[in-house]
């Protein structure tokens, strides 16, 4: 159960510390006051996602830390990674969130932790139920989800869904070839069209850039000659060519370095260079009686760039591109060939695939008409205590429609989530006939729908505190009583948290906080604070009347009084 919510610099709430204790804990306010954020702030321990517009205008940073104590043999969640000692029962949970859109920092104990662990370790602890949710009830979707989640589908679904998104990819490949069968000629043609143009080119690998260095040789062949009997004639050739001025350079060293051997490693290194000058000179004459003008290579050099431009603006802009153009084109013309073995084996796959899929929503089917049938008996003893005399809750299920199915198998629809419709059917008065809820519940008979079919699900999770935001939306009077009496009745097995507007639920409470909201130096700020037990006769007569007097007062007293029965 959460024990202290302590709040900094969030939203408009500078600082607030507040402690919660067993049993029925009310939040109440001017609305406004800022109540919802402080539930967001607590939100933020369980997961929810962080923004920079939650700091506080003005400061840096924001910070939520909560303090959770662990009942009974509850397991203790894990971080993500973290090691905890087994006989600590209290989680010291903390969010930051940093402005400039930098990420928040999440800490568990002390040790960083992820996002999606707190996430995950938050939906062990709590369950929150916000004024949204009851009109959820109003989309047959949701009846469905819930009773998926009353018999702990979570698993069973997750394999379902893993085989229809299978089943969705070999009907897309069905389609795929369904097309491509339909074009088949027109598309054999183009692909073989490609395949003979690009084998007729005989395209190799960096052909375009070797023709290229070839032609700028060509294209220069006297130049490149001219170039090359100069330097082989300044070096060996012409008089005065440098190797044989080295030659004496040699000549002059070798009696010097006998009388002085420092003087070998010099001579060594002209022997060396004279042997070099000789060689390239070698080359270079070499070079030049090879290298000729050759004006049908050059053309022809031409010729197969030009072609192999055309080909790179056609086939993607490169001879790698080309090349791979041309082995797409062999595969193509092989499947399209063979078009007819691999639609049978996609339709063999197909039927494979469904006859699975229906074999897996038939498990699906059979345990929720068993956790429908509980989950019902379950509802209608609940809604007794909830002020409905002869209750009747019925979740209803049928057969997916043609119009609803992904697919459809043998006579059986199949969607998303398996074959059955669910929609939970209501008879709220003795004699009256089970209807859908969505057709006859009122605002009351929704509220405690919706109230019950939540303590059902946190007793069956073994969730140890329970959040309802505003329930009291569309209620009031003897059913708002009702309510009261439910969620103190709920709060012998839960801790409950519980923001309100109406003065008959928040007298049933063990422990009643307040927040308000005030003005300071320019500055708007939430306070809170806990009532003490005359305090807490002032708050109610203020929602019972907007202004508090002695006939209020009277009548909050008489509430509180009543509540205690």
């Amino acid at each position: 159960m959460l024990l202290e919510l302590h709040i900094r610099n969030f939203a408009i709430i500078e600082e607030a510390h507040l402690e919660f204790g067993a049993g029925l804990n009310v939040l109440s306010g001017e609305t406004g006051a800022g109540k919802t954020i402080i539930l967001s702030a607590l939100g933020l321990l369980l997961g929810s996602r962080a923004s920079p517009d939650m700091i506080r205008t003005g400061e840096k940073e924001a910070v939520v830390e909560g303090r959770f104590e662990l009942e009974g043999e509850a397991a203790m969640p894990e971080p993500a990674g973290g090691r905890r000692d087994g006989e600590r029962r209290e989680l010291i949970v903390r969010r930051v969130i940093a402005e400039g859109g930098g990420r928040s920092r999440v800490t568990i104990d002390g040790e960083l932790a992820t996002v999606q662990s707190l996430g995950k370790m938050g939906a062990s602890l709590v369950q929150v139920y916000g004024q949204h949710e009851q009109h959820s009830l109003l989309r047959a979707e949701s009846h469905r989800e819930t009773l998926d989640r009353y018999a702990n589908l979570d698993d069973e679904l997750a394999s379902y869904r893993e085989r229809y998104a299978r089943a969705q990819d070999i009907q897309s490949r069905l389609h795929e070839l369904n097309r491509r069968e339909r074009e088949r000629a027109d598309l054999l043609e183009l692909a073989r069209f490609r395949a003979s143009e690009l084998e007729r080119a005989g395209l190799a690998a960096g052909e375009d850039e070797m023709l290229s260095r070839e032609r700028t040789v060509l294209s220069n062949a006297g130049k490149l000659a001219s170039a090359a009997l100069e330097a082989e004639q300044a070096l060996y050739g012409a008089d005065g060519a440098a190797t044989d001025t080295v030659a004496r350079a040699e000549a002059r060293l070798v009696d010097a370095a006998a009388l002085d051997p420092k003087l070998g490693d010099a001579l060594e290194m002209i022997k060396s260079a004279r042997a070099n000058l000789e060689e390239a000179a070698r080359t270079l004459g070499a070079y030049a009686s090879r290298i000729e003008a050759d004006p049908a290579r050059l053309e022809e050099i031409d010729n197969r760039l030009q072609e192999l431009a055309r080909l790179k603006r056609k086939y993607g802009g490169s001879i790698d591109s080309a090349i791979e153009t041309l082995e797409r084109s062999r595969a193509e013309i092989g499947e399209l060939e063979g078009i007819g073995e691999s639609k049978a084996q996609a339709e063999a796959a197909m039927a494979a695939a469904l006859d699975e899929l229906i074999a897996h929503a038939n498990r699906l089917s059979s345990i929720r008409h068993r956790a429908g049938a509980e989950l019902g008996r379950k509802m209608e003893a609940e809604l007794r205590t909830l002020g409905m005399r002869s209750p009747g809750f019925e979740p209803r299920l049928g057969a997916l429609g043609p119009d609803e199915a992904g697919f459809e198998h043998g006579g059986v629809a199949l969607g998303p989530f398996g074959i059955d419709t669910i929609e939970f059917h209501l008879s709220p008065n003795v004699g009256q006939p089970a209807m859908p809820l969505l057709r006859i519940a009122s605002g009351g008979e929704l509220s405690r729908v919706m109230l019950a079919l939540k303590r059902l699900e946190a007793q069956r999770r073994g969730v140890a505190t329970m959040i309802f935001d505003e329930v009291d939306a569309g209620i009031g009077g003897a059913v708002a009583q009702v309510v009261g009496r439910k969620l103190k009745q709920l709060s012998r097995f839960h801790q409950i948290l519980c923001v309100t507007h109406l003065a008959q639920i928040a007298a049933f409470a063990d422990c009643h906080l307040t927040v308000e909201k005030e003005e300071r130096r320019g500055s708007t700020r939430s306070r809170v604070a806990v009532l003490e037990p005359g305090d807490r006769t002032e708050e109610i007569a203020r929602m019972l009347g907007g202004e508090v007097s002695d006939k209020f007062r009277r009548a909050a007293r008489e509430l509180i009084e009543r509540a205690r029965e």
